[in-house]
């Protein structure tokens, strides 16, 4: 089992409907892309000063290495990465083994 981690700093423009379609989107994927389990989502409870804008961020869980590398490319995962990429800055990934 993998965990692939995402850390989102909003755009300035970025709207709370925009950040909920963003949500949606990455949630919808479980069930479509093979080897995907799990999707959590969640505003960052770390103090301002702590997490450098980092405000919103997502863990995934991935049944082994070949569905996390098969989910990038995926055209569902393409759609609803262009969706994020509109309303976050560059993220930070983390991706590690259970």
């Amino acid at each position: 089992m993998l965990r692939h981690i995402l850390l989102l700093k909003p755009n300035p423009d970025t709207t709370p409907e925009a950040i909920e379609a963003c949500r949606a989107a990455l949630a919808a994927l479980v069930g479509v892309i093979p080897g995907l389990v799990d999707f959590h989502w969640g505003p960052n409870l770390a103090a301002a000063e702590r997490h450098a804008g980092y405000s919103f961020g997502f863990s995934m869980d991935f049944r082994d290495r070949q569905s996390l590398d098969a989910y990038g490319p995926h055209p569902e995962h393409v759609k609803a990465a262009s969706i994020v990429r509109k309303h976050f800055a560059p993220a930070l990934v983390l991706d590690f083994e259970l």
